[in-house]
């Protein structure tokens, strides 16, 4: 049996009863408007039609008018669990502990300065996170940024020079390898002045600084020093792939020295467009 998308059946709806009348009897308004386009082509008006009739089942089912089914689906609402098993066994975990994991997203925020308000750009959104397993993070919703610190001499000590690389599998086939989607050796997406928002931000964030970007990157840096902690943050990127589709990912930052990994978590990839 074939099956119709909600805006579909509005349309063949509003169509049918342009032709057959009936929109006087169900929707009188919607014939009214019909006329008052008359001088429109025949597609206009029909537009209009689809446009009215489906305000009006919408209201009459109790559903919502602006944001169809498959907006609110690509706007990043699918809901991830933790990985499975099958794939974080594939992630041996260092065993260096991951503390102040926070999931949130880069953007902008604003602060107060006596009357006047001011932009910035910070990690803002957060929320805290919980590792599993030793060194399970999160998962992550596209564009969403995971942030965590370590002990930054252990940290240091397990890096020879270049051992440390981001790898990626398609959750449902890791056997076919890495992606190729894009590459991103750093383990540093934010900068030092979007961990401290200026004093006085929207974000409800205390532990904060002020000052130019600048003074805040070296507050930041010399708090985390005095804490003997070293800041990582990976970013859930977009896919730039032409052929892209919404799937999940499996990553881990692996040390192909040791053959061990500091971080896994699963995050959904999306298309950039």
């Amino acid at each position: 049996m074939m099956k119709y998308t909600k805006p579909a059946i509005a349309a063949l709806f509003a169509i049918s009863m342009i032709s057959s009348g009936a929109a006087h009897a169900q929707f009188g308004g919607l014939k009214n408007a019909v006329k008052r386009e008359a001088k429109k082509t025949k597609r206009d008006a029909e537009k209009e039609a689809v446009k009215e009739a489906e305000k009006a089942i919408n209201k009459a089912i109790g559903g919502t008018t602006g944001t169809s089914s498959r907006s609110r689906k690509s706007n990043g609402s699918a809901t991830l669990g933790k990985p499975s098993s099958s794939l974080t066994s594939l992630t041996k975990c260092t065993g260096l502990a991951l503390s102040n994991v926070t999931v949130g997203n880069l953007g902008s925020y604003t602060f107060q300065q006596g009357f006047s308000k001011e932009k910035r750009t910070g990690f803002i959104n957060r929320k805290p996170g919980k590792i599993s397993g030793s060194c399970i993070a999160p998962s992550l919703q596209p564009q969403e940024i995971l942030y965590f610190e370590v002990d930054e001499k252990k940290y240091k000590a397990l890096n020879k020079g270049n051992d440390w690389t981001w790898q990626c599998v398609k959750s449902d086939n890791p056997s076919a390898g890495t992606t190729n989607y894009w590459t991103w050796n750093s383990d540093q997406y934010l900068g030092d002045s979007h961990m401290k928002l200026h004093c006085g931000n929207d974000q409800g964030v205390s532990d904060c600084a002020t000052g130019s970007n600048s003074s805040r990157a070296s507050a930041y840096t010399a708090d985390r020093k005095k804490r003997g902690k070293y800041g990582i943050s990976f970013m859930a990127r977009l896919n730039e792939h032409s052929n892209a589709r919404t799937e999940k990912l499996y990553c881990q930052y692996y040390n192909k020295r040791s053959g061990q990994s500091l971080v896994g978590f699963e995050y959904l990839s999306a298309p950039a467009r």
